[in-house]
């Protein structure tokens, strides 16, 4: 059922657009990138005087002043004062409407005066218009203008749930309640009253205009209330009027809509609020309807944003609430998930892997399950040698390090290292969120060359070779880079979101394996181990590289569950 109960009105600003109905006002602005509304409630309680004509108009265009000269103001970058400001706005009207034609008719005979000031009243309505059509930094409001329009013909003519940018942008920009049609009507019935007016003092007929012009306010108000009510048939007798929206609109941008689109639901609905389950239904109807979606991810979007667990939201949806700016947010993530392709992990900022749960986000590879085989395989060796200092080279997210040390039956410590300082404040967090301060560290470095300059610093400073062995680590894990650098474009797109700095592994796809058999060489202790993840069909390649570095040698090669070459776990022997 379409939602004519009540009225919604807005006042575009230089960057958003303001929203009136008699439930609340809502302000909804862009800044940056993000879109923020404020909610205000009105009292529930209604004024009698708020109800009666005329004085209703006046009492609500001072409302509509008071509220919307702060917003205007400060959004053009000024720092508003409402008491100041909307005296200045009534003070300014009185001077340019009523002081000005009076003072400039002194010039001629007392005969011609009402008719100069008639004259002058429609020249400044002229320079009114001509200034809004040219002055360039009024574009952008103007924009807005339209967009509101839309966006409440939108409302009035639509159900709720199909108010979406696609439907509001085929809405006209033109509303018969526009204050542009209060403003003719006001300036007619100003030049009305001049004439009427049978008074010869000017000063004494700018005090009588004045008062006449309050009442006149109310008048033209209740003209714009009727002719509103007219049928579409009668539209034409609001043309006239509606000519200066061609003047104070212009077409929106899309962003302009959607802006406009969550101002008008937010002012208008009875409940500021929308239920979960009618969001989700909303949602799906119209982004939704073409392509395949699982729900699930839907409601790990909205965990995300509510910071209730899914679990419970599905249970509540029918009663639990989104307001306004939960719901911008619900969509915007939904929109890049969808639309963009972005992984859901890097919009929640969670992945579970091994019983564990990470914190990721742009700078680190996805941790996938296939990887856990590598965790296994590395505690089993892990159990067996009695292994206590390890190495997680490419570390990423620290998924693969930190979920070794949390699980290893040694008192084992492992060290983190990764080329990329964006992965390793990810690592460091992980670190804490997971209890293993002091049992994890981080190193910044090129792979292994800060370990290996730690290394031979100790061989210069300490001739014993004990103390060098000691400085080498029982342990190296590693899932490096290792896509062909030209397959990575025919990746899925979810996959190409991810660093290509954590995906490309050179021409041949070989490059970090070649590089990390010839340094692991230099930081292992006699009979280390080096665990490595591997592509599919690398695992050829990987024993021509065991042949070339003969100081190791290939004790197994694990298959993932999907059948496929995964990890290789390597022995070092230097000879």
């Amino acid at each position: 059922m379409k939602n004519k109960k009540i009225k919604v009105g807005g006042v575009a600003l230089f960057n958003g657009i303001m929203f009136s109905s008699e439930y609340r006002q809502a302000v909804v602005q862009k800044n940056g990138d993000k879109i923020k509304c404020r909610t205000s409630e009105y009292r529930k309680d209604k004024n009698l005087l708020s109800k009666i004509p005329i004085l209703r108009g006046i009492l609500g265009l001072s409302s509509q002043v008071g509220n919307a000269t702060p917003e205007f103001v400060s959004s053009s970058g000024e720092k508003p004062d409402s008491k100041i400001n909307t005296i200045l706005t009534y003070l300014l009207v009185i001077i340019v409407v009523i002081g000005l034609p009076m003072f400039c008719s002194l010039i001629v005979p007392q005969a011609y005066r009402s008719l100069v000031q008639a004259i002058i009243v429609i020249l400044e309505f002229t320079l009114y218009l001509l200034a809004a059509k040219y002055t360039k930094e009024l574009e952008k409001v103007f924009m807005y203008h339209g967009a509101e329009h839309k966006a409440v013909n939108a409302y009035e003519n639509l159900d709720e749930e199909d108010i979406t940018i696609e439907n509001i942008r085929k809405q006209k920009r033109f509303h018969k309640r526009c204050g542009g049609n209060f403003v003719v009507y006001l300036v007619l019935l100003t030049i009305i009253a001049i004439f009427v007016l049978p008074i010869e003092n000017l000063l004494l007929k700018a005090v009588v205009l004045m008062l006449v012009s309050v009442l006149n306010i109310g008048i033209a108000y209740e003209i714009v209330n009727i002719l509103s009510l007219l049928p579409k048939c009668l539209d034409f007798i609001n043309y006239p009027a509606t000519l200066i929206q061609y003047f104070t609109t212009k077409e929106p941008t899309d962003d302009m809509i959607k802006l406009a689109m969550y101002g008008v639901l937010a002012a208008a609905r009875e409940k500021k609020e929308i239920e979960i389950y009618k969001y989700i239904n909303r949602y799906v109807k119209h982004n939704l309807k073409e392509q395949e979606y699982d729900v699930q991810d839907i409601y790990s979007i909205l965990e995300f944003v509510t910071k209730v667990d899914r679990n419970r939201i599905y249970l509540q949806k029918d009663t639990m609430l989104l307001n306004i700016n939960q719901e911008i947010q619900a969509d915007t993530l939904l929109d890049k998930y969808y639309n963009e392709k972005y992984p859901l992990q890097y919009i929640t900022h969670k992945q579970y892997f091994f019983k564990e749960q990470y914190y990721v986000d742009e700078n680190v590879l996805i941790p996938r399950q296939d990887s856990e085989i590598l965790v296994e395989k590395a505690l089993e060796y892990i159990q067996a040698e009695q292994i206590t200092k390890i190495i997680d080279l490419c570390t990423g997210s620290g998924a693969l390090g930190i979920s070794i040390a949390k699980n290893a039956v040694t008192d084992a410590t492992v060290e983190l290292i990764d080329i990329s300082q964006g992965a390793l404040g990810v690592a460091n967090r992980n670190i804490h969120s997971n209890g293993v301060f002091g049992k994890v560290i981080t190193l910044h470095s090129n792979l292994l060359e800060e370990k290996i300059k730690q290394i031979n610093n100790v061989v210069n400073t300490e001739n014993t070779e004990d103390l060098i062995e000691n400085a080498k680590y029982e342990m190296i894990v590693s899932n490096p880079p290792y896509i062909r650098t030209e397959v990575i474009a025919s990746l899925q797109e979810e996959v190409q979101k991810e660093p290509h700095l954590a995906l490309d592994g050179g021409k041949t796809g070989m490059d970090f394996y070649i590089r990390i058999f010839k340094e692991a060489k230099q930081v292992l202790r006699n009979n280390g181990l080096l665990i490595l993840e591997i592509g599919y069909d690398q695992l050829e390649e990987i024993k021509e590289l065991v042949k070339e570095n003969n100081e190791f040698k290939i004790l197994e090669a694990v298959k993932d569950y999907g059948g496929n070459d995964r990890v290789v776990i390597c022995r070092f022997q230097d000879k």
